[in-house]
Parts: structure tokens; sequence; C-alpha cells
């Protein structure tokens, strides 16, 4: 699969390559635009739209619009990305470590089978609220009453909207004498509406004595007008009418007594007496055990046998037995109730089938439970992290993934505080995995994901990841593996055999804004000491060999003869001044012997060597600044760009003094590496620096 890229960020054209199935991996030093090819991706795929933000800074204000573009050889219709933005928005929830525990860990195909054959086996039960949707508006209004019904432990409560409606009795009914001018008004449906308006009104009665409507004298009726808004509350009639409102819409469900009983209760002049909230309180009893049946066999589904009750027993539990509902009593709740019965009784008839089912989703169940707690505390312990997480069902038949410490049996809510930064990635990584093996995306994308840990925990990472059954991990996925760390290469290309057909790797590059990629092979990978071999052999200026032939002595710790002469002719010494760095100062001159054998020494690896011309050679600025300037890599570039400025470089800032002399210099003697003379590991940035410096000189 190619994927092009044509201005996006620093990348102004450029392309990269993705073998299917396999792990690539895409090496480049910070500034590549490795995040940016993630960006590009992930916009061309799910918001081609969003690529305009990745527009060239350089190209912002031009006239004509340029558009990045990403084309790709293969359509690519998924894609899901392990990065920041992931962990920030998935992951470390209050109550879980990841959102939807349940659908990555349990829903599995094979679970959803099972799901399947038991709602087949509940369909009966389903079938009644299906071919009889009134049910859903029952439902819904036996909820809004039960919340106006609120009880206590010894009855009605005073704060419920049908005690404050009728705890003078019903105004609405019953309106006081010098209020009757406003009885149809009252008594409309827009009541509400009407009584916002008065109160609205009240202000202006302060303005002046005549009606703000009609400009009418209100002077005799003024305090009738303002006792309005005093015995009618407005939030109160509100709720209160919502309330009656739902009794007559409700009253073919209630029996005749009791619907005779509460239109007597709410159309009161007078209070509520305590025997009458009782009987509300037993309504409210009742519609609430009624409630819970009609909701429990609504949602009838496999999780609703997640107990070890038998399934037999749970079903006749949820059978309905009228009688219990006298207040409810009603042909209409009759019909329904014998309805459902019988869709249970149906279903009981074929209750072993249904028992067979369930007990294998349970035992699947387990075992998913049991096999994802362990593969990832494997891991927890294999990294050395002193945590395990356990796969728990809630009450609401939720199972959650949860974080434990080893030292502690108590929950960690979410584990964001606990956790370092170190820990988080680490554990980010392992759920995207699981994330990404429920979601099945076409490609799977890793940027940067394992740079910030120890090598123990690179590893213990890679293994999770790629190495296992390919159902379990990433193995024979798609997946585009961004970094800047040199260690999985290295383990994938060169020391970790069993990634050899699995995985490809390319160092990439951007130089003057063109993307470009090479292939990382296992003999691309080497020592420095072969990289200084392979350098002395080449045709290479004899100075650049010379370096290399220097480095190799100090990594192989040999401070001979051939050392010391190659020491003084870089510290730019005449032959009558070279010193012997083995001895001690003020008697530190290298003898004509020494000098001698080293240099014979010397020409066994570089035949053409001659001091005294080499000498004359790094005396010359201008010799120097050509070779500076001629210099095939950026590498040799460093080198030379020391041998210019060795006796300024106190004149280099600081910052870039420590690239020149240390990052590059010193950290290239690493047990494996790629040879820096054929992939481009110095970043532009300080080549430029160093140029600018050159030009000075």
């Amino acid at each position: 699969m190619e994927i092009k890229l044509k201005n996006c960020n620093n990348i102004e054209s450029g392309k990269i390559e993705i073998s299917k199935y396999k792990l690539n991996i895409k090496f480049g030093i910070n500034g590549t635009g490795k995040s940016t090819i993630t960006r590009a991706i992930k916009y061309s795929v799910e918001s081609p739209d969003s690529l305009k933000e990745l527009i060239p800074f350089k190209f912002r204000n031009e006239e004509n619009e340029i558009v990045p573009e990403v084309e790709s050889s293969e359509e690519i219709k998924s894609v899901l990305i392990f990065n920041e933005e992931y962990l920030n928005q998935f992951l470390f929830k209050e109550d879980e470590l990841i959102t939807n525990s349940y659908q990555i860990f349990i829903e599995t195909p094979e679970f959803k089978n099972y799901t399947n054959q038991i709602d087949q086996q509940l369909s009966e039960i389903k079938n009644v609220f299906s071919e009889n949707k009134e049910l859903d508006k029952i439902i819904t209004d036996f909820e809004s009453l039960s919340k106006s019904f609120t009880t206590t432990q010894t009855g009605l409560s005073k704060s419920s909207a049908l005690y404050k409606g009728l705890k003078e009795g019903n105004k609405i009914e019953h309106i006081p004498t010098e209020l009757n001018g406003y009885k149809k008004l009252i008594q409309n449906k827009s009541c509400i509406t009407w009584l916002d308006w008065q109160s609205k009104g009240e202000q202006f009665l302060e303005i002046s004595d005549d009606c703000p409507y009609c400009t009418s004298s209100t002077l005799e009726n003024k305090e009738t007008i303002k006792s309005v808004s005093t015995f009618y509350n407005k939030s109160v009639i509100k709720n209160f009418n919502v309330i009656i409102e739902a009794l007559k819409n409700l009253g073919e469900y209630f029996s005749e007594d009791a619907n005779t009983m509460l239109k007597s209760i709410t159309e009161k002049k007078t209070g509520l007496e305590d025997s009458e909230m009782n009987y509300i309180v037993v309504v409210k009893q009742q519609i609430d055990d009624l409630l819970l049946k009609l909701k429990s066999l609504k949602n009838i589904s496999p999780l609703s046998f997640s107990e070890d009750k038998k399934v037999e027993e749970k079903l006749n539990d949820l059978k309905i037995q009228v009688n219990l509902f006298d207040r409810l009593k009603a042909n209409k709740t009759i019909e329904i109730i014998t309805s459902l019965n019988s869709s249970l009784n149906t279903v009981l008839e074929k209750v072993g089938i249904l028992q067979g089912e369930i007990n294998k989703q349970k035992n699947l169940v387990k075992k998913l439970i049991q096999k994802h707690r362990d593969s990832i505390n494997s891991f927890l312990i294999n990294a050395g992290y002193k945590y395990t997480v356990e796969i728990e069902n809630n009450i609401s038949n939720d199972y959650k993934l949860l974080l434990k410490h080893i030292e502690s049996a108590d929950i960690i809510n979410g584990g964001k505080q606990y956790l370092s930064f170190g820990e988080k990635n680490a554990f980010s990584l392992v759920l995207f995995m699981y994330e990404a093996l429920h979601k099945q995306p076409e490609l799977i994308i890793l940027d940067d994901p394992i740079s910030s840990f120890d090598k123990s925990k690179k590893y213990a990472i890679m293994h999770m990841l790629f190495r296992g059954d390919s159902k379990d991990c990433f193995l024979n996925k798609t997946v585009l593996m961004l970094t800047h760390d040199l260690d999985p290469v290295i383990d994938t290309v060169k020391v970790l055999k069993e990634f050899n057909n699995i995985s490809e790797s390319n160092f990439i590059s951007t130089k003057n804004g063109q993307l470009n990629e090479i292939r990382i092979r296992r003999n691309n990978l080497s020592s420095f000491a072969q990289i200084c071999k392979k350098a002395i052999e080449s045709d290479i200026d004899d100075l650049i060999k010379l370096i290399y032939l220097r480095r190799h002595f100090e990594i192989i710790d040999d401070l001979g003869n051939e050392y010391q002469v190659l020491s003084n002719l870089f510290h730019k010494r005449n032959k009558e001044d070279c010193k012997d760095h083995r001895k001690e100062r003020r008697n530190d001159s290298l003898s004509e012997i020494d000098f001698n054998l080293g240099e014979v020494k010397i020409k066994e690896s570089i035949p053409t060597f001659e001091y005294s011309t080499l000498i004359n050679s790094l005396n010359s600025l201008s010799f120097l600044k050509n070779l500076y300037l001629n210099s095939e890599n950026n590498y040799t570039k460093l080198n030379v760009f020391r041998l210019i400025y060795e006796e300024d470089i106190q004149k280099i800032p600081s910052v870039l003094r420590k690239f020149i002399n240390e990052t590059f210099h010193i950290e290239n003697e690493l047990i494996c590496q790629l040879d820096p003379n054929d992939y481009d590991l110095i970043p532009d940035f300080i080549v430029e620096e160093c140029n600018k410096y050159v030009q000075e000189k």
C-alpha cells in the first residue's frame, strides 16, 4: 500500500510504503513529520475537510489556496490511532480504566451469537411490547406519576407535588369567592401561562392605578389582583395539573373503586386527611411494583439472567399476580398482565433450551474474563508494574475493567491520579490493543508509542502487542508504527528472529520538504566498530578515514602509539610538539620512536598516511571548508566542523556545542546503530547552524 502526501505541514511531497498484515516501523528523528503523517492519514479517512489544518504556514497567506493532499493506492475505510489524544479521550475514566470495557472485552462474535439465540427464546415476551405500542406510554406515564407521589417512611412526602397541590384543598376546583371573576381563566388548560402573565403585570400597579392593558381604573380591585399570585403558586399549580392529567389518562388502568376514591381525594375542598394520604401511598406502592415488573419484562435480555438463580425461577418471579394490585385491577390492566403472563408461560415451555444457551454464554464470559485478565496481568508482571486488573460485573450488568494495586484489595477508581506517566502509557497501549481488536480497523497507527520506556518495558510491550495468537494481538494486522526510538528497530530487524517475517523497518527523513524512506535491513544495523571499519575501507577522503580510525581506537580502549599520533594530528600539533597523553604533564612529549611506531601502525589501515601533509591540510581553513561543503552526509559535516572550530569551539553557543561534541559524537558508541553515513540522523537545523559558522570563519 502506497500513501502519498503533498503540502502537509513540513512535508511538501513524498510517500511511504505500508505492507499489509505486517508491523511497519518508520524510524525518524524528531521534526521528520511523523505526527503529520498520522494526522494526514486520519483526516483523509475520517474527515477530508480537516486536511486544511495541515496547510504549511508559508502557504497560509497565499491568494491561491494550497490544499493538502493524501492519496492511497488502496482505499482505507477505517483507522484507529494510538497517541496522546487517545489516552486523554478514552482512558482512565472515573469508574473504569477504558471506555466501553463491556463491548471491548465481553462482546465477542461468539458472545453475540449466544445473545441472539437467547433473544430468540425470549421473543414471545418482547413481542407483547412490540405489538402493544401503548405499553411504552403507560410505562412513561406511570413513571411520571410515581415521581409526583414521593413517599417517605412515614407516608406521603410533604415536598411532593401532589401533597403541595392538595394540602389546602383543590384550588382549581374550589376558587375563593373574591376570585370567582377569574374562574374561566384559572380552570382553563392555559392557566399556567395566564398566571405567569398576571404575576408579571403586577409590577405595573405600582406605576399607575390604571390597568396596563386597557387603562381602566384598578383602584378598587388592586388588592384582589394582587391576591391571585398569593393564592395561586404557579409552579405548584403546574405540577398539580400534570398529576391530575396523568390520573385522567391512566384512569382505565385503575379499578373503579380506585378511580372514585382518587377523584374524591383530588377534588376535595379541604386538605388531605391521614387516611387519604395512606390510600395514596398504597396506590404509589402498587404503581412502583407494577412498573418494576413491566420494565423488567420490557428490558429482558441475557443480562437479566446474570445471577446464579435458575432461569425457570427467574421467569416465574417475573409473572404478575393481578390480585396483588387491587388499586389497578381494571379490565385494561388485567388484559396486559394476562398477555405478559401468557408470553412467560410460552417461554417456560422451552425453559431447558433457554437455560442451556444462558449457561453457555455464562461460561464464555467467565473464560473471556479470565483470559483478558490473565493476559493483562501477565504483561504487568513482566514489565515490573505493581498493579493488577479485574473485570467485574456491576449492578447494571455492565462489565468494567478495574485497577488494583498488588498491596491493596481496594479498587482504584480510574487510576489517573495514581499511575505515573510511564505506567499510564503502558496501560494505554495494552488497552488500545484490545479496543483495536474489538473494532478491527483496516489500519492501526502507533504514533511514537514506546520511546519513553526503558528497554525491559519496551520488550514487554512489543511482546504483548505482536507475539501470540493473531486473534489476541496485532500479529497479522496492518500496523504503522512511527517512532524516533531505534530500540524497536534493532529488536525486530536484528535481535528477535520471531519478528523477521512479520515486520519491516524503514528510516524516514524530510529534507527541503521532501519525505523519503530507506529500508533498514539486518546488515544496516552495525556496531560502531563495524561502521569505522567500513569507512576506513571506503574511498572517502583520508582525513575522514582518520577520524573513524581514531574513534575505532577509542571504542576498543587502545590508547597506544597510533592513537597518540592521531590525537596530536587532530589537535593540529607539529611532529616536534606532539604530546603523549599516557604520561604526566610537563614530561609528556611523544618520543620519536613511539611516533614512528604509531605512524607505521596507522599505515597498515591507511597506506597513504603522511603526518606532515595532513597537518598542512588541517591548518588550511580553505581546505577544511571545502571538505565540509563537499561532505556527502551530515555526520561527516559535523566531524569536519569540529576540526574547523577545534580551537574556537567555546565561541559556539552552548546548546549547539552540546549537540556537536556529545549528542552526535559520544552517543554513536552504541552497541548497535544505523550507519550515520547511510542514514541521515543529524537534524537539519544543526547543520544549518554549522553552515552559518563555517561561512563566517
